[in-house]
């Protein structure tokens, strides 16, 4: 009963064998390459790619609510909370309270390392993806749609 998770272990084996493991661990690997050479670009900055990420948010959106913040990057509450107390503690970003909503804002510094990081980040995802066709692009785009 495969739905209840009762598998023999020859079809555990030959499942583990399987394309959709083999993809699911090729994706796995290939983001975790992909991330490491991002975070690596960041570290002069003094950014983790979580950080960077929060602050391109703020620059794209001017300011938010942290519980929009939090939704864009797909953050819990606690972890967005977390990052948002760093991140004002560092000097990069504002929290103010709205009544019952805490908005978020870049500071000068946080503006300064965005615009820093933004060149760097962008020739790395350009390198990332430069064997691929626009063909190939736009069909891996759409394949990674359909996994939603």
């Amino acid at each position: 009963m495969k739905n209840g998770y009762t598998w023999r272990v020859n079809e555990i084996d030959a499942a583990l064998r399987g394309l959709p493991i083999r993809i699911w661990r090729r994706l796995v690997r290939t983001t975790q390459a992909k991330v490491r050479e991002v975070e690596n670009a960041l570290l002069p900055l003094e950014l983790s790619m979580t950080e960077f990420d929060l602050l391109a948010v703020l620059r794209n959106l001017g300011c938010a609510s942290q519980q929009d913040v939090a939704r864009s990057l797909l953050f819990t509450e606690a972890n967005m909370s977390y990052h948002a107390k760093r991140m004002v503690t560092r000097g990069l970003i504002e929290r103010q309270t709205a009544g019952k909503n805490k908005i978020l804002t870049l500071t000068d510094l946080g503006r300064r390392k965005v615009e820093e990081a933004l060149p760097l980040v962008i020739a790395i995802h350009e390198e990332q993806f430069a064997d691929l066709s626009e063909d190939e692009l736009m069909m891996l785009r759409s394949l990674l749609r359909r996994l939603k």
